[in-house]
């Protein structure tokens, strides 16, 4: 029977990306569909030393590996909490689920947290999600595109009477996130290498950003997340304020997000 390149080629790919053994690959029934009637040995050279399955393990072994390192790379707290056997047995899975499709591995841990909610079995899973969902955040402000924070004195050149209408154009590494429990406490214990016990449920919330070429994170209270929100949104400044009490401080949040640089333009009128 004949094999047409193609074929072979998502035959051999098909070992590789394999979870399991070279052996495991070849008596897979997905995989041997792809190539209808065909043994190994009738596909590939045999080798003047060893066998079919000692060669193809370096590579099926060695991309598996690679790419665990990428998520370990990415979501090393999350290591850490588990363990690194629970870890990787964990990574095999999501890679079952999300092969890498994209030629940038820094894609490849883009559905890792809602992978890890949906681990019904997992222990923790509602904290240890988060806690991935964090390093993700990490991971993407780290990655996003370069971008030239708003000059101090940008607010103070719009007249007053339109300032209610400007909205402001977030930085592209700025990510707002809420948790159901104080995840960022954890994840800095673990920085500092002294990590703690999981806490128990407590909302929080959170801005990380890039700056200055570093990843920063930064705790906000519930009035300062909604006000962010709104303006990352696009909402007029007028509509996002008005989700801060009157008592606010205002002018000091707003002197402190143009000195981490979270926005990049004052944007007149519509969108």
């Amino acid at each position: 029977m004949t094999t047409t390149l193609r074929s072979l080629q998502r035959w051999f790919a098909a070992v590789v990306v394999h979870p399991g053994t070279v052996d495991d690959a070849f008596a897979d029934r997905r995989v041997r569909r792809l190539v209808p009637g065909r043994a190994p040995q009738d596909l590939l050279v045999q080798p003047a030393a060893g066998d079919l399955a000692t060669r193809c393990a370096v590579y099926n072994g060695g991309y598996l590996e690679r790419l665990v390192e990428v998520l370990q790379g990415d979501f090393g707290a999350v290591q850490h909490l588990l363990g690194e056997p629970a870890f990787r047995a964990l990574v095999a899975r999501y890679l079952q689920r999300h092969p890498s499709r994209h030629p940038n591995l820094n894609q490849l841990g883009r559905a890792f947290p809602a992978f890890v909610r949906a681990q019904r079995t997992l222990p923790q899973r509602a904290f240890v999600a988060e806690l991935a969902q964090l390093e993700l955040a990490v991971s993407r402000a780290f990655d996003a595109p370069e971008f030239t924070p708003l000059a101090a004195d940008a607010l103070a050149a719009v007249p007053p009477a339109r300032l209610g209408s400007i909205r402001l154009a977030a930085n592209p590494s700025l990510q707002l996130r809420a948790f159901r429990h104080p995840v960022d406490v954890w994840y800095q214990a673990w920085k500092n290498g002294e990590p703690i016990p999981v806490p128990r449920p407590q909302r929080s919330w959170l801005a990380v950003h890039r700056h200055d070429d570093r990843v920063w994170r930064h705790r906000l209270a519930h009035e300062q997340f909604a006000v962010l929100s709104a303006l990352v949104e696009g909402q007029p400044l007028e509509a996002a304020l008005a989700k801060a009490p009157a008592s606010a401080p205002v002018g000091t949040w707003f002197t402190e997000w143009g000195q981490n640089g979270w926005f990049t333009a004052v944007r007149r009128g519509r969108r």
